[in-house]
Parts: structure tokens; sequence; C-alpha cells
């Protein structure tokens, strides 16, 4: 029960934390995701403490922090857009830098480097696309439906799994996920997408919000496997324990890793 009280506790702050974050300016979103990018990254490369790897971690998050904070100045109208080739020569520099740091498996070095880079910096830059609109006027509503949406199916797929759960979904990396759980909260998620276009974001017709609720069940569960086959590779319970009762920054965003991508590149393309 306690346990339970903590992990309550520290949702309700935490949704509250994000969704004032999101509410109040474009500066209290950007010094929010750019502080759980830092953390991320931060956990991430905890992952390699106990192995013969040794990214630049120190670099990386550097970058990482360069990526979020272009992408965000770009969205505002503050810099031109031809600043994201700016990041190019600045991705580069983790293989520079690894020609003077003379570590062993400097492959392997620089091949950690990149991946939290594109794992966790890249997603988080690119949620600045989101809440920017063509006008650069800040606008949070679509982030906060997709997060509105990435709830529901994990809540969903929880109460879902732990009713009527039988049919393992991918035991081999998550023993606990089931069919059952991922499809009453795909159901949920769609239901939820359909009262926000209905209701909240009605420029947007219903049916790309339909779509957009199928890509981020999709894309929000591949995310979530994915952290959990790195954590069982690194026979690691949570990423950290920075939110008591919910473990890290990643267990609590690594759906959001796959799905900004994945929404983003629907928005541009179809909407």
């Amino acid at each position: 029960m306690k346990n339970l009280f903590v992990r309550t506790l520290t949702g309700i702050a935490f949704t509250g934390v994000v969704i004032g974050s999101l509410l109040l300016s474009e500066y209290t979103f950007g010094i929010l995701f750019l502080f759980i990018l830092i953390i991320g990254l931060k956990e991430f490369f905890s992952f390699f403490k106990n192995a013969d790897i040794s990214p630049n971690h120190l670099l990386a998050t550097a970058i990482g922090c360069i990526f979020f904070i272009t992408f965000f100045l770009v969205g505002a109208g503050i810099f031109p857009p031809k600043s994201f080739y700016c990041l190019i020569p600045i991705f580069l520099l983790v293989f520079i830098a690894e020609l003077y740091r003379k570590k062993q498996l400097p492959f392997e070095n620089m091949a950690a480097g990149i991946l939290g880079l594109i794992y966790i910096a890249l997603p988080l830059s690119m949620i600045s696309l989101l809440v920017f609109k063509a006008d650069h006027s800040y606008n949070p509503s679509l982030l906060l439906a997709l997060f509105i949406i990435i709830w529901t199916y994990d809540s969903g797929a929880y109460l879902f799994g732990m009713s009527l759960g039988k049919n393992r979904l991918f035991e081999r990396i998550s023993p606990k996920k089931s069919w059952e759980g991922a499809i009453g909260g795909a159901f949920l998620a769609l239901v939820a997408a359909g009262l926000i276009g209905h209701y909240f974001i009605p420029e947007i017709a219903l049916h790309h919000w339909l779509i957009l609720a199928a890509i981020t069940v999709v894309s929000a569960t591949f995310g979530d496997l994915t952290e959990s086959l790195f954590k069982r590779q690194f026979k690691l319970k949570d990423s950290s324990n920075f939110l008591p009762g919910h473990g890290g920054i990643l267990d609590r965003f690594d759906s959001l890793f796959f799905a900004v991508p994945s929404v983003v590149l629907y928005f541009k393309l179809f909407v």
C-alpha cells in the first residue's frame, strides 16, 4: 500500500508538472524538456558504467542540448530553418572527439554516443515541431493530445492486461505485456483520440485523429519494448529511481521517443 501511495503521488505530481509547464509558456516547456533530455541521457549512459564500452557522455549530452535548443529556436522563429544544417558538423564531433580520447573500443564508444542522440535527444528535440505553428506561435494542444493518447493507452493496457491478459505480446522481452492489454489499451486510445478531435481540436479531421492514435499505439509499444530490451541486457529493473515508484525518465518517456517522430512525420505529410 505504501508503494502504491508513493507511485500514485509521484504520478499526479509528474503529470501536473508536465501539463503545467506546457500550458504556462513556451519557455517553461523548453526548460522542462531540456531537463528531461539531460536526465534521460544521463540514465542512458549509466547503462554502460559496468561495461567495457565508455561513450563520451559529456560531449553527447552537450550535443543533445544543442539539438534541442536549435529546434526550439527555429520553431520560435528566432533562428532561420537553415540552422538545422549546422547540426550536421556538430553531430560529427562524436567521431572526431574519439580520436583524442585514447579509450578502448572506440567504435563501440562512438556507436553508443550516437545511439543516445538518436534514441533520446532527436525525438525530444522534434517535439518543438509539434508545439510551434508555421507562424511560430506557441500552441501545446497537439503535444497535450499526444500525451493523453499515450497515457490512455498505457493505463488501458495495464488494466486490461491485469484483468484479462493471457497471451503474451513479446514474452522474450517483456513477460508481463499481453495482447489483451495492448488491444484494450488501443481501443481506449482510439476513443480518447476521437473525443479530442470532436470536442477540443475539431480543426483536424476525425479520421486524422484515429490514424494518429493508431500510429501512436504502435510506435509507443515498440518504444516501450525497446527500452525493456536495453534494461534486460544490462539486467536493470528501472533506468533509475528518479521518479519514486515509477523508475526513471526513460521508463516514463520510452513511448514518447518513438511516438514523436512518427506523429511529426504524419502531420508534415498528411495533415
